[in-house]
């Protein structure tokens, strides 16, 4: 539930996720009763440590979109690089150190960082993987000092949901941004990065990216797969 100010005060009575929807422009959230909250008059924000967890491979809009979403919901946000130890690979071909650089080039110190390996692998999405992940986000907050962590935040895609038992999320809530505003996928921008199609990878890139497509195109045909 959230509180007057949407302040989040925990879960749902069953111990789910508490659905989360709507950022339409992130101007504001859209809760179970249809009440939106964009926090306090005095610009207090209704969370105050959210994480997002992405492969970013590679980075464009349509995840900016979420973190946007995520910046303006909560204090402190972390985003967490999945599948950090794949590299090389037609789904994997950027290392974690080149996509966490992309997304400190568009966000500076505005978010937190941290790259997170598969618990097993890649399609791994049991109880034990979201365990894992909470723990991975909950441990990098409890490490800076943050406040407790209180929702995360994925597209609606995605059924993460799923992925947890409900003890292990109980105080969090599920903030979910619609994929449908920004209809990119990563796969696609690949593709058109490997024809050289920078035309179409600009229209889905955030411009401080611009003077990067060279390197990354440059890593991708590294990939045995996108030389074809």
């Amino acid at each position: 539930m959230a509180d007057r100010t949407g302040r989040n005060e925990g879960a749902n009575k069953d111990g789910g996720v508490n659905g989360m929807n709507g950022m339409n422009g992130m101007n504001g959230m859209e809760s179970m009763d249809g009440t939106i909250g964009t926090g306090g008059m005095d610009g207090t924000k209704p969370y105050r440590f959210g994480f997002i967890l992405g492969r970013f491979q590679p980075l464009h809009i349509g995840h900016e979109h979420m973190i946007n979403a995520a910046l303006a919901a909560c204090d402190r946000v972390l985003v967490l690089v999945g599948s950090a130890q794949l590299q090389g690979t037609e789904r994997n071909p950027f290392d974690a150190q080149f996509r966490m650089r992309l997304l400190r080039l568009v966000y500076g110190d505005r978010i937190e960082i941290a790259p997170l390996r598969d618990y097993s692998h890649e399609g791994d999405h049991s109880h034990d993987w979201g365990r894992y992940l909470l723990q991975a986000a909950k441990g990098y907050g409890e490490e800076q000092g943050f406040p407790a962590l209180d929702l995360m935040i994925a597209g609606d895609d995605e059924e993460r949901g799923h992925w947890f038992p409900g003890e292990a999320i109980a105080g969090i809530d599920h903030l979910v941004v619609p994929r449908i505003d920004i209809p990119i996928s990563a796969t696609r921008l690949r593709e058109a990065i490997a024809t050289g199609d920078r035309a179409y990878w600009e229209a889905y890139t955030n411009p401080v990216l611009y003077g990067e497509f060279e390197a990354i195109r440059e890593a991708l045909m590294k990939v045995e797969a996108y030389r074809r």
